[in-house]
């Protein structure tokens, strides 16, 4: 169980969420992510500490296919050929003022690894598979963005397509 006080760090403004506003087919671990990308741009002074996330499948699967999460290292470069993502504050007020950044695509310095596996898809070839359509979980702030790191949906095995978000708090680096 985690100790943050969410609603506390809300009400200073201080929770921030990134999600897809249109499905996007989440990509294995390679320098050009698609999905939803959290950026914490370098020099920024804070750190994001990862609150939640959830992802809705949109497509059924075809195959056997993993959900997770990626890290990349902080970098001094920052992520090309972007797109964003919806980026509000965690307090209703709108659009976030805070400094992380979500992208729905992002080509990274490097590629990002591999950290978190959270859930996946079985495929019966011939037959019916197991696809589930919404997963959601806690960081409790187990992952934390230093300034020029990012984290990322992935996946392995086969694309999954769908909706997701995550959720931080901003905190002094």
């Amino acid at each position: 169980m985690s100790n943050l006080d969410i609603a506390s760090y809300n009400r200073q403004g201080r929770v921030h969420i990134g999600a897809n506003s249109a499905a996007s087919a989440l990509t294995a671990v390679a320098a050009a992510m698609t999905g939803l990308i959290i950026y914490n741009p370098y020099g920024s002074g804070k750190k994001l500490v990862m609150v939640d996330w959830g992802f809705a499948s949109s497509v059924v699967g075809t195959g056997v296919g993993n959900l997770g999460f990626a890290i990349g290292a902080a970098s001094t470069t920052a992520p090309t050929t972007t797109t964003n993502a919806n980026l509000q504050s965690g307090d209703g007020s709108g659009a976030s003022a805070g400094v992380g950044r979500a992208y729905s695509i992002a080509t990274l310095p490097a590629a990002p690894v591999a950290v978190k596996w959270v859930g996946g898809n079985i495929w019966v070839t011939g037959g019916t598979g197991d696809h589930p359509y919404m997963w959601n979980g806690s960081f409790e702030g187990s992952i934390i963005l230093v300034p020029g790191s990012t984290l990322s949906f992935t996946i392995v095995t086969t694309v999954m397509t769908g909706l997701g978000s995550m959720t931080w708090v901003e905190v002094p680096a």
